[in-house]
């Protein structure tokens, strides 16, 4: 929320032929603006982008705003948002065993600031009323939430077919998305684990995670990054959606590789908040620093 402080007073001064008259009045100085994106329905609820410059006109946030209410009555099935493919080719697609067990939403980040937010451009974001089914983690099979913020536009991980490897992923493409990353553009710790998904990318997961420990910590909270063809392609935190719970403001570090393929500004922290005054809440990434391209 924006912080009203103040500066030094400006001060007036007039003169005349005999009298000079000082008149010093306080300023505010320039609080955080927020810029509104794309807003859907969900639940019962709104999900919307948001991007917040401080001050200074400086990015200090992207991220994701959730209506506090959808979490009186989250859904328990999937909505048709989710691609879907006709996996034993009888000419139909099954919504129970061919298509994504989840509800998306594709939200556009506010065009007001888009040069201050490249190179992320859109979020898809996703709930997952059955958790993930193998080739994941069990873990990660708990209702949750992904926030996928894009590196690359809608039109580009459109393009990345639906089929029958991975998660409904085309088995050409399934290959692409395993494409390694170069070493010095992937962040330490994290492991390729055949994660890849249609109309997503590959899913690169934190080999340090508590959940995927042994035993493994009850999951909450983790980050992954996605790839494609070599690429990094998005940034996701992943959250339980039994983390959202009122009082919560939990911040963590963003792992950070050794370079950046494409400059621009790149968190090292993620958010989870709850926001009271505007019963919601919000997942970001924060605390941006301006990476040059090597």
């Amino acid at each position: 929320m924006p912080d009203h402080r103040f500066t030094t007073g400006t001060c007036a001064v007039a003169l005349g032929a005999a009298l000079a008259l000082a008149a010093c009045s306080p300023q505010p100085a320039a609080g955080p603006v927020l810029h509104q994106g794309d807003t859907a329905d969900f639940g019962t609820g709104e999900v919307s982008t948001y991007v917040e410059m401080d001050g200074a006109g400086e990015l200090a946030s992207v991220g994701v705003r959730l209506s506090a209410s959808t979490f009186d009555a989250l859904p328990v099935e999937p909505d048709g948002t989710a691609p879907c493919f006709d996996v034993n080719g009888d000419g139909q697609e099954d919504g129970k065993t061919e298509c994504f067990m989840m509800l998306r939403r594709d939200l556009e980040l506010p065009e007001t600031v888009a040069s201050d937010v490249e190179p992320f451009g859109y979020v898809q974001f996703n709930y997952n009323p059955h958790g993930h089914p193998p080739p994941a983690p069990p873990v990660y099979a708990e209702p949750h939430f992904d926030f996928h913020f894009y590196l690359v536009g809608l039109e580009d991980v459109r393009k990345i077919r639906t089929g029958t490897c991975g998660f409904f992923i085309d088995c050409d493409a399934f290959e692409r998305a395993r494409v390694p990353v170069p070493d010095a553009y992937m962040p330490p710790a994290y492991i390729e684990v055949g994660a890849a998904a249609g109309e997503e990318g590959n899913h690169l997961l934190l080999s340090t995670a508590p959940e995927l420990g042994d035993p493994p910590a009850q999951f909450t909270q983790t980050f992954i990054f996605g790839s494609y063809d070599g690429h990094i392609t998005f940034y996701e935190p992943m959250i339980a959606a039994s983390f959202f719970t009122p009082g919560v403001d939990a911040c963590y570090d963003v792992a950070q590789p050794a370079a950046w393929e494409v400059a621009g500004p790149y968190p090292t922290e993620y958010c989870v908040r709850y926001l009271p005054d505007e019963e919601a809440y919000t997942v970001s990434l924060e605390s941006f620093v301006h990476r040059d391209a090597t």
